[in-house]
């Protein structure tokens, strides 16, 4: 269940604000309202002075929609972490049960040339909360486990592969197989257009 609340908005490093902005959350639509896109969170507070905000982890996805078959009004298109109340029956009728839920929230602004600078907002604050999961563990320093071979330990190192293959390439662009120490180059110019005869 979706829990609109009164709060103020936040006051401190917004970068996008965007007065008569529709939002949705699913299908329902919660009528018009300010969104604020700031460095901590996004906020919607609706013109009755009740809204929500979110956190930045909980945000999985951000895009701009444009498909009027998948919505019929452009807009910025947030996939949300959780269940958000609406989509219940769904998830349990496509059988879908061991899947993290998630809830899409659309925000809608009337005036539509304003959604390039919504987006690219979205991404700079975005940007500044990266995912936990995404953040790589720097000890295995390019190392993989080969997921066959996981009993016993085999280990392919992606840098020591890739290192290879260049010494491979190197000694393959060295020529073409023929050329040897001693043998003149090749005479360049030979294949040049000839120049007309006026």
């Amino acid at each position: 269940m979706v829990i609109l609340t009164s709060f103020p908005p936040p006051d401190e490093g917004i970068r996008h604000r965007e007065e008569a902005t529709a939002a949705f959350i699913q299908s329902r639509d919660l009528g018009k309202g300010t969104l604020y896109i700031a460095e901590s969170r996004v906020s919607w507070v609706g013109q009755d002075s009740s809204g929500f905000s979110l956190e930045y982890p909980s945000v999985a996805l951000h895009a701009l929609s444009r498909d009027l078959r998948a919505f019929p009004e452009e807009c910025l298109y947030l996939m949300i972490d959780g269940d958000l109340g609406e989509g219940e029956e769904e998830s349990s009728e496509n059988g879908q049960d061991d899947e993290q839920p998630a809830s899409e929230i659309r925000f809608v602004p009337d005036d539509k040339s304003h959604l390039e600078a919504m987006y690219k907002a979205m991404s700079e604050c975005q940007a500044l909360h990266p995912d936990p999961a995404d953040v790589g563990d720097s000890d295995d320093d390019g190392v993989y486990e080969d997921a066959d071979e996981e009993d016993e330990g085999a280990e392919y190192d992606v840098r020591a592969a890739e290192q290879q293959r260049g010494c491979h390439q190197l000694e393959a662009d060295a020529g073409n197989g023929d050329w040897e120490a001693g043998d003149e180059p090749m005479e360049t110019g030979q294949f040049e257009d000839a120049e007309p005869d006026h």
